[in-house]
């Protein structure tokens, strides 16, 4: 509830501010130029939906990449989990132990730093243990050997599959182009605000409107630019079934 609270206010400032301009003959003044604000007002929604839609395909496309990534590494991992239980007793400890540290560090730490934009610098090393009880793990039959060369393999692609993982979880929208969509949309509320309506509260509702609309919008382009943190981000859980 506190996050809408500064947009809130300022639109009612804005409104406050409308029916004082309104008040004074602004909107009078303005009558006389409708035609080419209303032209503005179509150009610039027209250039910011193509601009907006662009953008969130792009993030999306993102958001899923990462989903997929987590559950790509997560299936290497599970198969790990598998394969060691053919190997003697000491081997599959040490692996179970050394996958269930690297899983629950992820879920505990990793994930909120990628969150924040920011590497776990912790991360590597646990998941090297976890490469060093699989590459020392010691098969005693032929059988074993084959086993531990299918396990080396896994850890292989786990370890490509965390490195693109964390790649993407990293990458964020560039600050310019975001920076210009939100001013395109600040530029088009500016228009609405200035637009000469008949009435008064036809007026209000049409700025409440493009406002919420907007704000929504950024909102959206914001939350979905982050993967790992927000109203809708991508999960844990298949790193919590690991462990």
């Amino acid at each position: 509830m506190k996050l809408p609270l500064v947009p809130v206010l300022g639109l009612g400032a804005a409104l406050g501010l409308s029916a004082f301009l309104r008040s004074v003959g602004f909107y009078d003044f303005t009558a006389r130029e409708a035609d080419g604000l209303g032209m503005l007002i179509q150009l610039v929604g027209d250039i910011y939906a193509v601009l907006l839609a662009f953008v969130i395909f792009v993030i999306w496309g993102q958001f899923t990449e990462v989903e997929n990534c987590v559950m790509r590494e997560c299936s290497s991992l599970d198969e790990i989990s598998r394969l060691s239980r053919y190997l003697d007793a000491d081997s599959h400890a040490n692996i179970r132990r050394a996958l269930t540290g690297y899983a629950t560090h992820v879920i505990r730490s990793e994930w909120d730093a990628l969150g924040d934009g920011r590497p776990d610098a912790q991360a590597d090393p646990i998941f090297s243990k976890l490469l060093t009880s699989v590459v020392e793990s010691v098969p005693r039959t032929d059988e074993q050997r084959l086993i531990q060369a299918r396990l080396i393999d896994s850890a292989q692609k786990a370890g490509e599959r965390r490195h693109e993982r964390v790649s993407k979880s990293l990458t964020r929208i560039p600050p310019t182009l975001a920076a210009l969509v939100k001013t395109i949309a600040a530029l088009l509320l500016l228009l609405v605000f200035v637009y000469p309506f008949r009435q008064w509260s036809t007026g209000a509702c049409g700025l409440v409107m493009v406002a919420a609309l907007l704000f929504l919008a950024n909102l959206v382009m914001v939350d979905t630019d982050n993967p790992l943190k927000g109203i809708w981000n991508v999960s844990s859980a298949p790193f919590g079934a690991i462990r």
